[in-house]
């Protein structure tokens, strides 16, 4: 048997197996559950913040790459590092005016946070120009007291 006759034997084995695979693994779909956007605690206080701050628009759980990208293009790996940084980071809630523009990042902070991830997290967004304001989730501002650290915020 020549060599050609290998060759030509081995690439119908190869798409043999590629064929069976495909097959096979048609039939096992992937399967997700459906979750609630936001926690209890948390659809309370988004509520908080649409009634204290009516004149922005409120988002919660926004992705960091959809406000963030590397700023560091000195190489690929470095732009990669950065990216992965970002990686499957969220914010609690964004506030935003009428244009969109970005003018405060909300996070309620609850047992799972941990403070130099959160210190590391704020630093990110503040590299970008964006201002972090931190609640504990265990002792909520009343509609009042929001309204009132958006307005400080604005005015610096």
């Amino acid at each position: 048997m020549t060599p050609r006759y290998w060759t030509i034997l081995a690439i119908a084995m190869f798409v043999l197996i590629l064929l069976v695979w495909y097959f096979l693994s048609a039939d096992k779909k992937e399967r997700f559950e459906a979750r609630r956007l936001l926690t209890e605690n948390e659809e309370e206080f988004f509520g908080r913040l649409v009634r204290a701050l009516p004149e922005f628009y409120v988002f919660p759980q926004v992705a960091f790459r959809a406000f963030l990208k590397p700023g560091d293009r000195s190489s690929r790996k470095a732009y990669a590092s950065q990216l992965g940084r970002i990686g499957a980071k969220h914010c609690d809630f964004m506030i935003c005016n009428h244009s969109l523009d970005i003018m405060a990042i909300i996070e309620l902070d609850d047992r799972t946070h941990l403070v130099a991830q959160d210190i590391a997290r704020d630093a990110m967004t503040e590299s970008a120009g964006y201002t972090t304001i931190r609640y504990d989730s265990r002792c909520k501002p009343p509609e009042a007291e929001i309204r009132s650290d958006i307005k400080h915020m604005l005015s610096r």
